[in-house]
């Protein structure tokens, strides 16, 4: 019985360190967009793609949940992301495809589903991965 305790406490740590270096990513992602002007909840909205209320929620609710596959879709999809924030918004992507955030790998699996179909289909528009004019400047 012990023995098991000891294992619940072992996966509980790593769940928190997963959630931790999740909160550090989306302080580096509200970083940049400071860094590149948006230092008001309505600019970074406008820079991100998304309302003010989402974007504030994204920085300072509970971040242990993390933004949704929409939003994320949403915001990869803005073309007026600061390049060095769409930078760390790939960043992010990539480590919760990898699965630092601590999702399970079905969970992981099916967030890369998304996110790659949503690549697909908008490859040839504005403000995609693939897009190399998406650092247009807003803030």
């Amino acid at each position: 019985m012990g023995q098991n305790s000891a294992i619940r406490e072992l996966l509980a740590d790593l769940r928190l360190e997963a959630k931790a270096r999740q909160v550090s990513k989306l302080a580096e992602i509200r970083e940049a967009l400071i860094a590149a002007g948006c230092d008001t909840a309505a600019k970074q909205a406008a820079a991100l793609g998304v309302c003010r209320s989402t974007a504030w929620v994204l920085f300072n609710h509970d971040r242990r949940v993390g933004p949704s596959t929409k939003v994320l879709k949403r915001i990869l999809s803005a073309p007026n992301l600061p390049a060095a924030a769409r930078q760390k918004v790939e960043e992010f992507v990539e480590q919760r495809i990898s699965g630092l955030f601590g999702h399970s790998d079905a969970r992981a699996q099916w967030f890369r589903d998304q996110i790659r179909a949503a690549i697909k289909r908008g490859s040839d528009g504005p403000g995609t991965i693939n897009n190399p004019n998406h650092s247009a400047k807003l803030c």
